[in-house]
């Protein structure tokens, strides 16, 4: 993984680490069998971490753009922080197909929450309308 979507990441190496994966789960993880529930547990990680990788490189593709902020370095786009990527990229996993989205920065603190980490506390917990959980 470090390979292909290290510090500094390219489309080219990106694409050559989700075909590693894929390779992966297609051969390798196809032909394993475990004798155990210890060994059970063992692959299902495996299988796991094929899927976040999978997902963080999505995510790494989706994004267009260096970021500082981020300590995101794409090699084949130099420019950091452009105003067109003030955003975060999502990733879902959807029917075992990586689904890639966006949000604003600080997207916690724009419509319908309030715009102040206080107010959306105050809020959360009902200290606002005083309707304080006694029980809880």
């Amino acid at each position: 993984m470090q390979i292909y979507c290290g510090e500094y990441k390219s489309e080219r190496m990106l694409k050559m680490g989700l075909w590693w994966l894929n390779s992966i789960r297609e051969s390798e993880a196809t032909r394993t069998y475990v004798r155990n529930p210890h060994e059970l547990v063992r692959y299902l990680e495996c299988l796991t971490r094929i899927t976040i990788g999978e997902m963080i490189i999505n995510a790494s593709l989706a994004r267009k753009a260096s970021s500082a902020y981020l300590e995101f370095n794409r090699i084949d786009y130099p420019d950091v922080d452009p105003p067109e990527w003030n955003k975060l990229v999502t990733t879902r996993l959807e029917n075992g197909v990586v689904k890639v989205g966006e949000k604003p920065f600080r997207y916690w603190l724009q419509s319908p929450n309030a715009p102040s980490y206080s107010e959306n506390y105050e809020k959360h917990c009902g200290l606002e309308t005083g309707e304080i959980d006694q029980h809880g």
